[in-house]
């Protein structure tokens, strides 16, 4: 229940909240599957005994950022050009405070990361919402179409999409891009899973103006508990959100495992070719399943239907969680999303349906 001085716009909001079953396998959170390398955590025991915890962080996160810049190694990309935050969610804010004005619109598809409206509310801004066809894909033209409809400060797009896997191609991306500059729109590339499709487009900073790469630590390189994000643009949209950005976001234990893990890179990246073999053998699994439809992913994550509405409480009883959307939205009446695991995990979760299904 809302206490009488939240805000009246707010006033259907709730806590976030995951009610969590120890001892199952988790398969609901597009959480990596793998723990850091040993020798990777022996370094960063070793490093954090150099610690001082008494005094504060670096506010501007500085040899993190220059990491990241290396780490992406493009042509003429700097630190200035990086932001770096507490989660990518935390950036997302950021821009959300930093640019639309109260009257402003903020364009996303309808089927997406579930922050993009919570944040529009928040931010108190218009949002408008696209309808994606039945692959569950963003039709280029629509986007356009609503350029000049809405005339939105930002439009918003997660590569690869996050609940659906899908992921819009480079050449249709460009042509978004080049009416969004026509039309002076921020657009905001959320590339939280980009290392599962291997392509990032960072390297369009260089030619637009207009947009922000969003990417993360939590996924291919297994610090979801960190909760390590980062931001790169050119380098007055960074400016902007650092100047909006509070004093000493990232704290200094996530700024050195930050600096770490991409040190040892060519240890822990090659461990998403894993996840893709497993993903592909999890796929054709379930393209094969009577009452199962199941969509191609350029993720770590598999999106699916199932005719079976009493899968969630049957998978559970095989101490497997997955996760069950509610149905906010008509397509997502009866879906679900899971993580890819480890093989020994995604054994369990087949043998599971194979029980149930068939």
């Amino acid at each position: 229940m809302a206490s009488r001085f939240l805000r009246k716009d707010l006033n259907s909001f709730s806590p976030y909240s995951v009610t969590y079953y120890p001892d199952f396998i988790k398969l609901d959170a597009n959480e990596s599957p793998f723990e850091l390398p040993d020798e990777v955590r022996e370094e960063i025991k070793r490093q954090f005994s150099k610690l001082s915890l008494r005094i504060y962080p670096d506010p501007s996160v500085l040899e993190l950022r220059k990491s990241i810049a290396s780490f992406l190694d493009i042509e003429g990309l700097t630190e200035e050009n990086i932001a770096v935050g507490n989660g990518s969610d935390e950036l997302l804010q950021y821009i959300f405070i930093a640019f639309p004005n109260r009257e402003d619109t903020v364009l996303y598809p309808n089927l997406s990361f579930e922050m993009f409206p919570v944040l529009s509310r928040i931010a108190g801004v218009k949002d408008v919402s696209l309808e994606v066809n039945d692959s569950l894909e963003l039709e280029t033209q629509s986007v356009i179409d609503a350029f000049y409809q809405c005339k939105p400060r930002l439009f918003l797009i997660c590569r690869p999409n996050n609940p659906t896997g899908w992921a819009i191609s480079r050449e249709e991306l460009l042509k978004i891009l080049e009416d969004a500059k026509r039309n002076d729109i921020l657009v905001v590339i959320d590339e939280a899973y980009s290392e599962f499709m291997k392509e990032s487009l960072s390297c369009l900073i260089k030619e637009y103006d207009n947009i922000i790469i969003l990417r993360t630590f939590s996924k291919a390189f297994s610090l979801a508990g960190l909760r390590l994000g980062y931001a790169v643009s050119n380098r007055e949209i960074i400016n902007d959100l650092m100047a909006v950005k509070l004093p000493y976001n990232v704290d200094i234990f996530s700024q050195m495992v930050g600096r770490i893990v991409l040190k040892y890179k060519d240890m822990i990246l090659p461990r998403v070719e894993e996840i893709i073999k497993e993903r592909n053998r999890l796929y054709e699994f379930l393209v094969k399943l009577s009452g199962v439809r199941v969509f191609p992913s350029d993720a770590n994550f598999l999106f699916f239907y199932c005719e079976d509405e009493s899968l969630m409480d049957r998978l559970l009883s095989y101490k497997i969680k997955i996760r069950k959307f509610e149905p906010r939205h008509p397509l997502l009446k009866n879906a679900y999303r899971i993580t890819v695991g480890r093989r020994e995990d995604n054994d369990r979760f087949i043998f599971a349906m194979e029980e149930i299904l068939t």
